[in-house]
């Protein structure tokens, strides 16, 4: 008799067990963000044409085509949160076969009519995801990083993604900061801090330029001192 209540607890353990397991696992479940969210708020930041969205542990992967670019943008379940963000130039082997495929149709359609055939429209010119974020945004994300006072605001578009370099002066009148921000994700990606006389700058956009070609040699939190005659 022991022997069997012995068996019974056990299972009855057993069971007890599975049933809490089941219930964190709907719980956790429950609490991630669902493909759907995830593809409205996708939609809600960028252009572009959603290909797929994956699931890998903790994180979603989708990918966005958009004007000969793929991108791939790894989000948070939980918060849909972006933690990378990668793209590619589509090959133009892929962009023949899209062509192929839609001349074909063409074709089909096309054939056995009197009509003269319509010729197609010259495709335009490559683009990138359409910047998102304002420059009011892009300072204030500059201002939250660094403090300080709002210099100048560029936009460089000669990289990809584009991004809104931001000049702030942070202490006194002779050091401050270069705020790199993702013009499409919002996130800070690079400070360059440097030593100068604000006073000394005759020429705001020609400083800034030289701050931009520091800013492709240089790595995050690097320390620039300009000479006294920088200006010159």
């Amino acid at each position: 008799m022991k022997r069997t209540t012995r068996l019974l607890i056990a299972a009855m353990a057993v069971v007890l067990g599975f049933v809490i397991g089941t219930v964190l696992l709907v719980q956790s479940q429950s609490e991630s963000l669902g493909e759907d969210t995830i593809r409205a708020m996708v939609t809600d930041r960028y252009s572009g044409q959603i290909r797929t969205i994956e699931t890998e542990g903790g994180q979603y992967i989708v990918h966005v085509e958009d004007e000969g670019f793929e991108y791939e943008i790894t989000m948070d379940r939980e918060d849909g949160s972006i933690t990378t963000m990668e793209s590619r130039k589509i090959a133009a082997e892929e962009s023949i076969e899209e062509s192929t495929e839609t001349e074909g149709t063409s074709e089909t359609t096309v054939e056995g009519s009197t009509e003269a055939p319509v010729e197609e429209a010259e495709e335009e010119p490559e683009e990138e995801l359409t910047v998102q974020m304002t420059e009011a945004e892009a300072k204030t994300l500059a201002f939250e990083e660094v403090g300080g006072q709002f210099v100048h605001v560029a936009l460089n578009e000669e990289i990809h993604p584009s991004e809104y370099q931001v000049i702030q002066l942070v202490d006194d009148d002779d050091e401050g900061a270069l705020v790199s921000v993702n013009a499409q994700s919002g996130e800070v990606v690079k400070v360059l801090w440097f030593s100068i006389d604000f006073e000394d700058i005759t020429d705001i956009e020609a400083f800034a330029r030289e701050l931009q070609n520091y800013n492709k040699q240089y790595q995050d939190d690097y320390y620039i001192e300009f000479d006294d005659d920088n200006d010159d």
